[in-house]
């Protein structure tokens, strides 16, 4: 993303497939399990997608950015009632099955998972050590959170358009993080939005 634009245009740049290009053919043995998450991710167009992005994008994923791509699918009960006080008997409620990677992933070819460090979005409930699942795919709109690369270094802040442009919001009361807005010679490019943030909540778990 360059100075004073709030990301890519949709396929800016791509050309569309057509048969005379589709020459090539992928043999491939999976498992079952393996077939059917290809089937249902749309199959060939899918597959296409996922090796384009990868080419198109290879050169600006950091080494520590985590890729996802599920290969399994586990349903865990899903009950209908929110939890206050008390807790009523789960067999009351329980309606459905939840699969997290339905829930999680929007596009998984370019969906990543990436881990927060510091504090500069503390007040967005977003505290060092979460897990970020990052997008790639999505153009940012307003108020969205972001993960953004400015030269070498990626940041995590609340995407923010304003009439001139955009600029960067940290979320941390202290004061103690600035806004950060884009400056004349500085490369600015997005990674993704962040869709969710996973979080541990067991004492043991968070160390």
């Amino acid at each position: 993303m360059t100075k004073g634009r709030g990301g890519k245009r949709d396929n800016a740049g791509r050309k569309p497939l057509g048969d005379k290009i589709l020459a090539a053919t992928i043999i491939a043995r999976v498992t079952p399990g393996q077939k059917e998450t290809f089937k249902a991710n749309g199959g060939g167009q899918w597959l296409r997608l996922a090796l384009t992005n990868l080419k198109e994008n290879q050169r600006s994923i950091p080494s520590w950015a985590q890729a996802v791509m599920p290969v399994h699918h586990a349903s865990v009960p899903l009950f209908e009632y929110s939890v206050q006080a008390g807790f009523p008997s789960p067999a009351e409620s329980y309606k459905e099955t939840l699969d997290f990677n339905d829930l999680l992933i929007e596009n998984a070819p370019a969906t990543f998972v990436l881990r927060v460090s510091g504090q500069s979005m503390i007040d967005a409930g977003m505290c060092d050590g979460d897990l970020m699942v990052v997008d790639r795919s999505r153009t940012p709109k307003n108020n969205d959170i972001v993960v953004m690369q400015i030269d070498n270094d990626y940041t995590v802040k609340r995407f923010i358009k304003t009439s001139d442009g955009f600029y960067l919001k940290a979320e941390n009361a202290s004061g103690l993080y600035p806004d950060i807005y884009p400056k004349e010679g500085e490369q600015w490019m997005l990674f993704g939005v962040v869709n969710y943030v996973i979080k541990p909540m067991t004492a043991t778990r968070m160390g």
